[in-house]
């Protein structure tokens, strides 16, 4: 629901209360000024009667339609009244409520008690013509509001709408894209498109010089890995060193390696949620998914694996092949590395999930860590606990799902390919 729609809601229903509010005012507003005519409508016909009177004096009584004068044999003292009568409309020839006027006057120290009365308008019938005024504006008013609603929504937000556009289709990973927003007049628009302008232009500079950075700290460090692995190979290679010196110098060569990998690792991650990975091509998974089983004959059979494949021939997604090689090349590894003398390995492929299951003790970290950066179960000491995080990476990268089950001391990754 966009703002305009939101703001016409407000406003009918605000309007809605202001009706309601407003016709109870002008109901008790009209109502007072009805009443008010009515009884100055029936003190006038009063005064001309008390003149008549004054010039003709009534002997004993006087009855005109809606009029009726007694004199009275003593003197009374004068007073005036009002009241609510029903009487017979003469046209309509049914019952209809008349505003009544009771009066004692002196005249000529003669007493008469003058009574008046006529049709009044009755509250029903104000009420019901208010009403029906009333609805009749608030539709006007609401159609109104709608049609000039939507108009506002479609020009005056137009700018905005083609800024939102052109935020959508700005992207870090094109170097030298200038985010360009339209012209407009409303001075809000103009703060916000200038503001972004300002803003994209600054989180480009920091994208670009964040890169640069990462790229050239992975290139210079591998420079003196390989520099120190070298070193250490011709160091194993001598005649004259112990056995102790040799278990050290093997113990650091695993070290360089395993920094050589963590420094690839968090490479690629950076990568991908940069989305640096374009290379969009369709994959034919089923085939992909049977070379790394391939790949990883060795070490299944090392660690006598019981290997159970189900794959469907024929599961295609689009992708790039580098990150979908190198998610299956983390899931199968962990699969085997985490898996038991013995154990378990079995991987299904379907048109809509992967599912590879293997045996394997309990983990030492909750579940929900499992695909968590540096998190890592006990059972492997070498691992550097990036390899399911990077998987989780390239899954959000596509919008697949994965998800973790354990039972039985059986690990399951489930990752679905479509929403």
């Amino acid at each position: 629901m966009n703002l305009i729609v939101r703001i016409t809601i407000l406003f009918v229903i605000v309007s809605l209360f202001v009706f309601l509010l407003g016709g109870v005012i002008s109901f008790n507003v009209m109502m007072r000024e009805v009443n008010y005519e009515q009884q100055r409508f029936l003190m006038e016909r009063l005064e001309r009667m008390e003149s008549r009177l004054a010039r003709r004096p009534v002997q004993d009584s006087l009855q005109w339609a809606k009029l009726t004068v007694i004199r009275l044999d003593d003197r009374v003292e004068e007073s005036t009244s009002f009241s609510d009568t029903i009487v017979i409309h003469s046209q309509l020839e049914r019952e209809e409520l008349h505003l009544k006027l009771d009066a004692i006057r002196n005249i000529d120290d003669v007493s008469y008690k003058i009574s008046l009365y006529d049709i009044i308008i009755e509250s029903d019938d104000i009420r019901e013509g208010l009403v029906e005024s009333l609805i009749t504006m608030y539709v006007i008013l609401l159609a109104a509001v709608l049609v000039i609603g939507f108009l506002a929504s479609y020009y005056i937000l137009k700018p905005f709408n083609q800024t939102l556009e052109g935020i959508k289709s700005f992207s870090l990973t094109r170097p030298g894209t200038q985010l360009t927003f339209p012209k407009t007049t409303v001075s809000e628009f103009k703060r916000l498109n200038q503001f972004l302008e300002e803003m994209t232009q600054k989180v480009q500079s920091d994208y670009q010089s964040l890169k640069e950075f990462s790229e050239n700290a992975s290139h210079e460090l591998q420079t003196p890995l390989a520099i120190m692995q070298s070193k250490l190979e011709v160091l194993m290679d001598g005649n004259n060193l112990t056995g102790e010196q040799l278990e050290q110098i093997s113990s650091v060569q695993a070290t360089v390696k395993r920094l050589s990998h963590l420094s690839n690792s968090l490479s690629i991650l950076t990568k991908i949620e940069n989305a640096e990975f374009t290379n969009v091509s369709a994959i034919d998974l089923s085939e992909t998914v049977e070379k790394m089983l391939q790949e990883f004959k060795e070490l299944i059979e090392l660690k006598s694996i019981t290997k159970t494949v189900q794959i469907e021939k024929g599961v295609i997604v689009s992708a790039d092949k580098v990150l979908i090689e190198l998610m299956l090349t983390n899931l199968i590894n962990n699969a085997i590395r985490h898996n038991m003398e013995g154990g378990e390995l079995k991987l299904i492929l379907t048109n809509s999930e992967l599912t590879i299951c293997n045996s394997g003790p309990k983990l030492s970290l909750p579940s929900e860590d499992l695909f968590l950066r540096f998190k890592k179960s006990n059972q492997s000491a070498q691992s550097l606990g990036l390899g399911l995080a990077i998987v989780k990476s390239i899954c959000n990268f596509y919008g697949y799902s994965i998800s973790y089950e354990n039972k039985d001391e059986k690990h399951t990754i489930y990752i679905h390919f479509l929403p």
